[in-house]
């Protein structure tokens, strides 16, 4: 039961990068609507990075393959929301700051590589489970650990240059204001 689920479901890691993607509506703020999004991408990559990488020293370690399931389902979940997002954000290049759209053409890259390490590692997990420890799973997720904490690392230090320029930015207005410029 639980292997049919996982053949199916793995089925779905690269739908989202064959899809086109819904035209987005136009929101009050887009800024304010694309900085929410890349925030919930870094979270679901750190989760992803911390979920792959417990796998791959799982299997190091010759764990049970059923203590797998749900690492996998996470991994694949949050693989498919972060697709999903960086679809709607890519709909929405035009109207993206240019930190925005730099931070969107670096993850996109990764981001389809982790789908696809997801992928392998699913199928090899799905196919080759006695001896899933000596296959290329424990490689597969190490893969995807690396580029989902590489999409976390550059997710989260963008968004710490967005806020220190908005500070920035208030700090001079706030000064102009005060010296009468």
């Amino acid at each position: 039961m639980k292997r049919t689920y996982f053949l199916a479901a793995s089925a779905v890691l690269m739908v989202w990068s064959v899809v086109p993607a819904p035209a987005a509506p136009k929101p009050e703020s887009q800024a304010t609507e694309a900085k929410a999004m890349f925030q919930q991408i870094d979270e679901w990559s750190a989760d992803v990075a911390d979920s792959a990488f417990r796998l791959s020293e799982m299997a190091k370690s010759n764990r049970d393959p059923e203590s797998h399931l749900e690492g996998l389902t996470v991994m694949r979940e949050d693989i498919n929301r972060i697709g999903s997002k960086l679809q709607l954000l890519d709909t929405m290049r035009d109207a993206l700051s240019a930190w925005e759209v730099k931070a969107l053409d670096q993850t996109l890259p990764l981001m389809h590589q982790a789908a696809d390490n997801a992928e392998k590692a699913i199928q090899t997990y799905n196919s080759d489970r006695p001896w899933w420890w000596a296959t290329s799973y424990v490689d597969d997720t190490a893969q995807v650990f690396k580029d989902t904490d590489q999409v976390a690392s550059i997710l989260r230090d963008y968004l710490k240059l967005a806020k220190t320029r908005e500070r920035e930015e208030r700090l001079e207005h706030n000064l102009g204001e005060a010296s009468g410029f």
